[in-house]
């Protein structure tokens, strides 16, 4: 996201070793997106069963959350905490330190990674998170779990609706929108998971009508795994 005249680059890691697991957010700013300064880690697990997720983070000037303290609007992070569903954490300081939000969690699931935006057209959140625990009915009566992209939809960042889903997807997912090149005033949104599997369709701020189907933007063995792009950007680039 970009923040108080920074851009900040929030990553997954285990701080004390190179093995998987014990999972933080890491944090590093950068005011031209080329010369970046790691600034400590932001985000801990809360417990011991516990493990800080990936996410994202937004701005919210309008107070929507009401999370607004002495004329500040704090830097709201959302991740998938494990130990108790999806999370938020509050800075009022520029990101360099964290408070856990008194109503975690927001949204209980069989899934992780929310990504949190803004539509403007529709005046609400948004956040596309991974499900893997949606049931799906079949032909004969029996049931099936189903992995997808949920969109859920909040008037708050607060309280979440489940508004529809788009299967065939994996964790850490993305969804914005693009212009079409050579189209002018034409857009298209593009929605992709981890893995670099997208699809290109229309997003109405509640449910995504793919018109491209799967489709990966890279196979070179997972170097661009789990990309996601920046949110408030000053220049309004995606």
């Amino acid at each position: 996201i970009y923040y108080n005249g920074e851009y900040h680059l929030f990553y997954q890691h285990n701080p004390y070793g190179w093995d998987w697991g014990n999972m933080h957010w890491g944090h590093a700013v950068s005011t031209d997106l080329l010369h970046w300064k790691e600034v400590g880690d932001a985000i801990y697990p809360v417990h011991e069963r516990d493990a800080a997720f990936s996410g994202s983070a937004v701005y919210d000037p309008d107070n929507t959350a009401g999370f607004r303290k002495k004329g500040i609007d704090p830097l709201i992070a959302f991740y998938t905490s494990t130990g108790r569903g999806e999370a938020i954490q509050l800075s009022y300081d520029n990101g360099r330190t964290f408070i856990d939000y008194e109503g975690n969690p927001i949204l209980k699931h069989s899934g992780r990674d929310p990504k949190v935006f803004w539509y403007d057209k529709g005046k609400h959140w948004v956040m596309v998170v991974w499900n893997n625990g949606e049931k799906k009915k079949m032909s004969l009566g029996q049931e099936a779990i189903i992995n997808q992209q949920a969109i859920y939809t909040s008037s708050d960042l607060k309280n979440w609706t489940y508004q529809s889903g788009v299967e065939g997807f994996f964790e850490c997912p993305e969804l914005f929108e693009l212009p079409v090149e050579g189209r002018p005033g034409v857009s298209k949104w593009v929605m992709y998971d981890a893995t670099g599997r997208y699809v290109v369709g229309d997003f109405d701020g509640k449910r995504f009508t793919i018109e491209q189907h799967l489709t990966q933007y890279d196979y070179a063995g997972g170097y661009f795994y789990a990309s996601q792009t920046f949110n408030n950007t000053p220049d309004g680039r995606r």
